[in-house]
């Protein structure tokens, strides 16, 4: 019921008849979507008098944007990644609001496999979608491996004692190998040698085990008595029979074969060099043989030296390490 005042025996106000939104039959008005919207309401009174007032700027947007995949960072042939794994998606809207951000990303970094990433795209309105990608495997950890067997790392052999080539074994617990470990390097000879078994997962990482080792040469003494060293010259008599006698070692262990010496040669060489002359007092008779003298201990070379007064020649042995020992000679 409508109320009235009355002051001084006349009534003020004659109250609301009617307030109507553009035209509506009620106080109130539904939009739809869109963009700068208005509404305009109109009160009247009972004595016929309107106001009205009008709300603008309204902006309505109840559609969800929409997300496409656009792009991951790349996995290898096998599917696998090694490193922290970037997924990007592109959003769009059709609402009206627009989007928050035209990209939206996240980033996997924890290793594991058959992982999956979901990117959200909202729009202003704060209407959201997402997409969710899978099949992402990422594995960071190298391989484990390792030789088996062969040089010790940081040992040192002699020659002809080396230990026969390593193998390798290697795993994998996540992606798995990509293949078998495989070992290079090598080295018999005299010097500095390594072994590198190499191990590859299928995510790319790749894990080395490496052995480095040392070749010692042998130890080779003499020539002994009757023949000097040191640059002297051996004076002797063309086609004397002049015995070289020599020790062999590997380390402490004396060797006594035939079959460890390489080569024995001789080679003219001009007679201005050297430190002095020696002459040779003891000669052998027979031909040049090689041979492993056990009364003596030592190895025994008889060389035929050959004619011509004046001439001078080296004579040379060699061992199989490459180990040698060379004096001088001048016929007389």
């Amino acid at each position: 019921m409508r109320k009235r005042s009355r002051l001084g025996g006349s009534y003020l106000g004659s109250g609301i008849k009617s307030c109507l939104a553009d035209g509506e039959t009620g106080d109130f008005k539904t939009l739809g979507e869109g963009a700068n919207q208005s509404v305009t309401g109109t009160a009247t009174d009972w004595a016929g008098k309107t106001a009205t007032d009008t709300a603008s700027g309204i902006n309505i947007d109840k559609t969800a944007p929409v997300i496409a995949f656009a792009s991951r960072t790349p996995a290898n042939t096998h599917g696998w990644n090694n490193t922290d794994v970037t997924l990007t998606w592109n959003c769009t809207d059709t609402g009206g609001s627009g989007v928050v951000t035209s990209t939206v990303s996240q980033t996997l970094i924890t290793e594991g496999a058959d992982q999956s990433a979901i990117g959200t795209c909202a729009d202003l309105a704060g209407n959201t979608a997402s997409d969710t990608h899978g099949s992402i495997n990422i594995d960071k950890t190298a391989p484990s491996v390792s030789l088996v067997d062969g040089p010790v790392d940081g040992a040192s052999y002699y020659f002809g004692s080396v230990p026969a080539a390593p193998t390798c074994v290697a795993s994998d617990a996540l992606s798995h190998l990509d293949g078998t470990c495989g070992v290079t390097g090598d080295g018999t000879t005299v010097g500095s040698h390594s072994y590198t078994a190499t191990a590859t997962d299928m995510a790319g990482n790749q894990a080395t085990d490496t052995h480095s080792y040392s070749v010692l040469p042998w130890t080779l003494n003499g020539f002994y008595q009757p023949v000097d060293m040191n640059g002297v010259w051996n004076t002797v008599k063309g086609g004397s029979t002049v015995p070289l006698k020599f020790e062999l070692f590997a380390g402490s262990t004396e060797l006594t074969s035939t079959s460890a010496i390489q080569s024995f040669k001789t080679a003219p060489v001009r007679c201005d060099s050297g430190t002095g002359d020696s002459a040779i007092d003891i000669l052998s008779t027979g031909g040049t043989i090689l041979r492993y003298d056990s009364t003596g201990g030592q190895f025994i070379q008889n060389w035929k030296t050959p004619t011509g007064a004046g001439s001078c020649y080296s004579a040379t042995m060699t061992s199989l390490d490459g180990s040698h020992i060379t004096a001088l000679f001048k016929i007389k």
